[in-house]
């Protein structure tokens, strides 16, 4: 990471200046923070996944491709309109509480600007790529949402800094509701997906204005404040590493549909984005999982070594005890499952769901490596891991879907995950970092069967799920790939961490 001085003074700037406002870092409170922020994350996964199934079902696959792509160019956006700020101050607001009222003007001068730059940048992308015109017109309108998302991000920095991450989650679990609550009344009236764009500038200003009132009356730039001035630009060039590293977490998430657009279309990104929206909850869960496990491992890793390399394993072990059988058991039951889910015929979508559900573990094992890395000072490992997954999805991504449509784009996301999990590998193994997963072949062993039985077994697929599931559980047992000393262990490392 950088390591160049913070832009906030380390020391207040004078005898009169105040105490930091941050609250004690209790045990308490870092629960309520981490829980508060886990929270908001889930419920915003969860609002997503049943708006988009609401349009795929309402407006059908060319409408949900649409969509999609806006969201997708709209989570990018905000990224870039960021310039990585948010992390940077953050962490240094934190020790110098004094300097939030400079630095909160400061970021949402520049953020509002870029803001304004990037939805000219998005119109401009709007004339230029071959999109039809209602991707064209969802374009020109999400980006009117950046200038008021730059109020938004602003504020919940300056939550964050002061650790009142409930707040973040009141505001994330309201506007996420609004937006769900508002785009069904779209649906209901009849509207299509440019309508739907609308409704997220609305609740995005909504959001900066409840995020104002929030600023005020939580006096979180309360006097006495350091009124000395702020470097732009060298504000900028501090937040150089944490953008990239912004820019590159997003775009592993948001690359595919992006390339997607240009290449195959609304009805062949529709197809996929079906597929994707189920996977995608998984992929934000395994994300949120090994963020969690972040301070936890980073503590450990300086204060109890051993008891680091025990969570560490034991996490990518029941993180693949629980992602192996819901691949193999999700590729058997996936047409069925998906036609309950959105209704109608998305066979085609099924077929991409088959594929594009083993990027879930592959992504598991890759982020467990990155974390690692991370953990243990490896930075630049740490980003070969993620731009060989960016390249590779790059340079496979339009042949394969030219040659194979949806199918083609699932299978480059599968290989491009492939390509990150096993340099990561490479990476652990040869730095001597925690590796092996216990009784690994088992487990295999066991999804395989599950998958098997879903698969052949006569009967609707809610039943084949749930006896894959009690296969792979007898197999698993009579293996030794789960006992009573593993949830000891379990229980024993957790006990430990709490102590230490």
């Amino acid at each position: 990471m950088h390591n160049t001085a913070p832009p906030a003074p380390s020391q207040p700037p004078g005898p009169d200046a105040p105490a930091p406002a941050t609250p004690p870092h209790t045990g308490r409170r870092v629960l309520v923070n981490t829980s508060a922020l886990t929270s908001a994350s889930l419920y915003r996964i969860g609002m997503s996944f049943v708006l988009q199934l609401l349009i795929a079902r309402r407006l059908g696959v060319d409408a949900l491709g649409h969509y999609t792509i806006a969201m997708a160019y709209l989570n990018v956006s905000q990224v870039i309109s960021e310039l990585g700020l948010p992390a940077l101050l953050v962490r240094d607001l934190a020790q110098a509480p004094w300097r939030r009222r400079a630095y909160f003007g400061a970021q949402l001068g520049i953020q509002v600007a870029v803001g304004l730059l990037t939805w000219g940048g998005l119109v401009l992308l709007g004339l230029l790529l071959p999109y039809n015109d209602t991707t064209r017109a969802a374009l020109f309108l999400v980006g009117a949402s950046l200038p008021l998302f730059a109020v938004s991000s602003a504020s919940q920095t300056l939550f964050q800094a002061g650790e009142r991450m409930e707040l973040v989650m009141g505001i994330e679990i309201f506007i996420n509701t609004l937006i769900l609550a508002l785009s069904v009344a779209v649906l209901w009236r009849g509207g299509g997906e440019v309508a739907l764009i609308a409704v997220i500038v609305a609740t995005q200003a909504i959001s900066a204005l409840s995020c104002l009132i929030l600023v005020r009356s939580t006096q979180l730039l309360a006097d006495p404040q350091d009124r000395s001035g702020v470097n732009i630009l060298h504000l900028v060039h501090q937040a150089m590493p944490f953008f990239g590293l912004s820019v590159g977490d997003v775009l592993l998430q948001r690359l595919d549909i992006l390339l997607l657009s240009i290449v195959g279309g609304a009805t062949v990104t529709g197809i996929y984005s079906a597929a994707y929206t189920v996977v995608r909850v998984l992929m934000k869960l395994v994300q949120s999982f090994w963020k969690a496990l972040y301070p936890t491992l980073s503590r450990l890793y300086r204060q109890a070594r051993p008891q680091y390399e025990r969570l560490a394993r034991l996490s990518l072990r029941y993180g693949l005890l629980l992602l192996l059988p819901t691949a193999t058991i999700g590729a058997a039951v996936a047409t069925g499952a998906l036609e309950l889910i959105f209704g109608g015929d998305y066979g085609a979508s099924a077929h991409v769901f088959q594929i594009l559900i083993w990027a879930a573990p592959l992504f598991l094992f890759e982020n467990y490596a990155v974390t690692l890395l991370m953990v243990e000072h490896h930075l630049r490992a740490s980003m070969w891991v993620l731009g060989l997954h960016l390249l590779v999805t790059v340079l496979a991504l339009p042949p394969l879907t030219r040659l194979a449509g949806a199918d083609g784009a699932a299978w480059a996301v599968v290989l491009a995950g492939g390509v990150g999990a096993l340099y990561g590998g490479v990476m652990l193994r040869q730095l001597g970092l925690p590796l092996y997963v216990k009784r690994f072949w088992g487990m295999a062993v066991g999804a395989v069967a599950a998958g098997a039985v879903a698969v052949y077994l006569p009967a609707p697929w809610f039943i084949q799920a749930a006896a894959g599931g009690v296969v792979y559980l007898i197999i698993c047992w009579v293996t030794g790939v789960l006992s009573t000393s593993d949830l000891s262990t379990l229980r024993s490392t957790l006990w430990a961490n709490k102590q230490s």
